[in-house]
């Protein structure tokens, strides 16, 4: 299910993140966008105002601290593979050489997040409990011009240009440290998108 000799870009400024292709191999994409609810059907979530955080996209946790959520029973089997995989003291070891740091003793939270036109996230740095982010893209073909891009950035400034960017398609995945420095958004899905923006996301925490 997962490659964990995929190619792997790292990095270290403005923090440590990475981009690995194809972690997920293209059929067992395939398999998992076909073995999903309906993206209409997943819970609206939403935040706006003065916060610190804004954001609006739709999503459906699967495992919170360790623990299967409802979530996991509209899941296909392909789904319950990864999830698996995921949970794997392999996988935690992948993640602590890719951004070097040690997640080895971590609990993990895993949803399914889906954007349409519109959703975003704006620029955040994450909750401190946090100790790192694995965000997985499922769509097989997504064009820049379709918006929703990982945004790299080095404040919470949304008029300064992101100091890179990923574009969430063709069997990439993005992996970043949290610290105080670690800022990134979500660029708006475009309203011309022809399909929804599809993500697994793994978020990796602190015990206690």
């Amino acid at each position: 299910m997962l490659d964990l000799n995929a190619p792997v870009e790292r990095h270290d400024e403005p923090y440590r993140w990475a981009v690995a292709h194809s972690v997920i191999p293209a059929p067992a994409a395939r398999s998992l966008r076909e073995q999903m609810p309906a993206p209409r059907a997943l819970r609206p979530a939403e935040r706006t105002g003065d916060g610190d955080k804004t954001y609006r996209m739709a999503v459906l946790p699967l495992i919170r601290h360790g623990e299967p959520e409802p979530g996991m029973a509209e899941m296909g089997e392909t789904w319950h593979g990864l999830v698996a995989h995921l949970q794997a003291d392999t996988y935690r070891a992948w993640v602590s050489r890719t951004i070097g740091v040690d997640v080895t003793d971590t609990t993990l939270d895993i949803g399914l997040f889906v954007f349409q036109g519109g959703d975003r996230i704006s620029a955040h740095t994450d909750k401190p409990g946090k100790r790192a982010t694995h965000v997985i893209y499922l769509n097989d073909d997504w064009a820049d011009d379709h918006g929703g891009q990982f945004e790299v950035r080095t404040g919470p400034d949304l008029s300064v240009s992101p100091y890179a960017t990923v574009v969430p398609g063709g069997g990439r995945s993005v992996l970043f440290a949290r610290s105080d420095h670690s800022w990134h958004a979500v660029a708006p899905v475009a309203a011309h998108a022809p399909q929804f923006r599809l993500t697994c996301q793994v978020e990796m925490w602190n015990l206690g």
